[in-house]
């Protein structure tokens, strides 16, 4: 549960951080910039979902 609420924190930070990113670097807005945007976000918060229960399962040794 706890990598849950934290892997979804981490996609909206990681979506607002990288929409600011390709917003400052004038990519143009449509379609494939905004799948792009969701696919990387979703890539971040699946890693952090890992690392979490990674950390959550090296306590329980």
């Amino acid at each position: 549960m706890l990598s849950l609420v934290i892997s979804t924190i981490a996609f909206f930070v990681a979506h607002y951080f990288i929409k600011r990113w390709a917003d400052d670097n004038d990519i143009p807005k449509g379609m494939t910039r905004s799948i792009s945007i969701f696919i990387a976000a979703l890539a971040f918060a699946y890693g952090v979902a890992w690392a979490v229960d990674w950390v959550a399962a090296l306590g329980s040794v």
